[in-house]
């Protein structure tokens, strides 16, 4: 099995411990702050993707949310993973969550698996090989608009766990770019957020101060369907920056521009 089946069928494996889970008992409990929240859910999703990374790429680095760094052989490669992404709208019977599994190499995200199980929908991507959703046997290439202007730009984006307390809760930037765009979506997964963006579902997708988990598959994905990706600074984006701006470049230098002029 190649490490992209591997990393599917492990988001397919954890989709399916979220949606037996779905509207039932979850014994909610709080981590980072009263609305950081974690579920049983999340908890067997990951155990469940674990236990194939176990099975098939033992000597592969592990980072998960909720059990957190596993170290694997020196240089190999370290999986990304989020069991739960959208936590707060599955505990609320909102079904709009995902599974995010992504795969780094010499820090370089160059895999990444959104699986969306409410809607029966798997976004693909690995570096060189296109992205793709797979939607029951059918199969299709993924990239992202050629929206180049505001006016015409259907945007996502989300507020941290922190915006109470943060000095940079993307309230102002909100503020800045709301009047100028066709329309913002804030749905509560970044990494369905990101997936759709390559889907060219939206046409951009900014954000502040996420883990790894959140942005690590999602980013894989739009750069496979030929998007950009970089900080709000407008620097190179990696895993450990504290901001995201991605969609096609034309829209990616509007958008940086306006967000922080």
């Amino acid at each position: 099995m190649n490490r992209l089946d591997i990393a599917i069928d492990a988001a397919r494996a954890a989709g399916e411990v979220l949606l037996r889970h779905f509207g039932g008992e979850l014994d909610v409990q709080t981590k980072s702050s009263e609305i950081d929240l974690v579920t049983v859910a999340d908890r067997k999703a990951e155990a469940a993707i674990l236990e194939r990374f176990e099975e098939h790429t033992p000597d592969y680095a592990v980072l998960a949310e909720e059990s957190g760094a596993r170290a694997g052989q020196a240089g190999a490669p370290r999986w990304v993973v989020d069991p739960l992404d959208g936590t707060t709208n599955y505990a609320n019977g909102y079904p709009h969550y995902s599974v995010s599994i992504g795969l780094v190499e010499d820090e370089v995200p160059v895999l990444g698996v959104v699986h969306d199980p409410s809607r029966g929908e798997m976004f693909v991507a690995e570096r060189g090989a296109g992205a793709w959703l797979l939607r029951g046997e059918s199969r299709t290439k993924l990239a992202v608009t050629g929206a180049s202007r505001l006016s015409e730009a259907l945007l996502a984006t989300g507020f941290s766990y922190d915006r109470a307390s943060a000095t940079r809760n993307n309230l102002d930037e909100f503020l800045r770019i709301i009047s100028k765009v066709r329309g913002i979506r804030r749905a509560g997964s970044a990494a369905l957020d990101l997936a759709w963006v390559a889907a060219g579902r939206l046409d951009g997708y900014w954000e502040f101060n996420l883990s790894p988990w959140d942005w690590c598959a999602g980013a894989v994905l739009v750069a496979e369907a030929g998007g950009e990706i970089q900080t709000l600074g407008g620097e190179p984006w990696t895993l450990t920056s504290s901001s995201l701006c991605t969609g096609s470049r034309g829209l990616v230098d509007v958008m940086t521009r306006t967000l922080v002029p």
